[in-house]
């Protein structure tokens, strides 16, 4: 098991390779129960001629042993531990590794995703502050990206309530993201959760928000969408959502 969550976390830290190249390896690595022959990986994975070349630079760098090194320091868990939500292990290209700080339990409760609008109006504060208080009261989960608007309110509402909430981030525990949130970012790893599939310094760069949004999607039952542009990333949650459960 070692060998393999070792496996799993440097595949996830290895730099250029996207979550479907990075899905694919590990599949091919389970079912050849091979974890160190990379050229035969790379071999029978299907990955691309762009992903292999990465793979062939990066995989025995010094870079990518330093960010292994580092990352083994906090906590994380991987797609082969027990504690890995079952609902997360079934959506497209699942997250292999999940750092966390916080009640990684949470990860496994009945769970409400709220997205939406970053610029919220006064229409959208009050539903939430109408709708949350009760779905809190009933013990359902709350998990949100922790971005401003929609998001930061529904963690605040939450945490007001003593309710239980995970913050899902598209960047490393280190970072936060917008900037003004880092007393609500901590204050969600102190009485809930914040996970990331990023390792430690990964800045909270454009692509990874919708990579983020599959795992709020994922983590969920329901999704509840508050004020959402025709073209955002919310809708994308939404759609990804009505993927895994249609």
């Amino acid at each position: 098991m070692l060998q393999v969550r070792e496996f799993l976390l440097k595949l996830c830290l290895c730099p250029g390779l996207s979550p479907i190249s990075r899905w694919r390896l590990w599949k091919t690595a389970e079912k050849e129960r091979s974890f160190n022959n990379i050229s035969l990986l790379i071999e029978r994975s299907g990955i691309s001629i762009r992903a292999q070349n990465v793979l062939l630079n990066k995989w025995e760098s010094f870079e990518l042993q330093e960010k292994v090194q580092l990352n083994m320091k906090q906590s994380y868990i991987t797609i082969v531990d027990n504690e890995y939500p079952q609902q997360l292990s079934e959506i497209f290209c699942p997250p292999l590794v999940l750092f966390y700080r916080g009640d990684i339990s949470l990860l496994n409760t009945q769970c409400l995703a709220i997205v939406g609008a970053r610029q919220m109006t006064s229409y959208g504060s009050a539903t939430l502050k109408g709708l949350l208080p009760v779905v809190v009261k009933r013990g359902i989960t709350i998990v949100s990206g922790l971005a401003a608007g929609v998001d930061g309110l529904s963690h605040q509402i939450t945490l007001e309530r003593r309710g239980k909430t995970i913050g899902v981030v598209g960047c490393g525990l280190d970072q936060v993201y917008p900037r003004n949130h880092q007393a609500l970012q901590e204050a969600v790893a102190q009485k809930g959760l914040v996970i990331s599939e990023y390792g430690l310094g990964e800045a909270p760069v454009a692509f990874h928000f919708p990579e983020r949004n599959r795992i709020i999607a994922g983590l969920a039952e329901t999704i509840l969408v508050v004020e959402a542009k025709k073209r955002s990333g919310s809708l994308i949650t939404a759609k990804i959502a009505y993927t895994i459960y249609t």
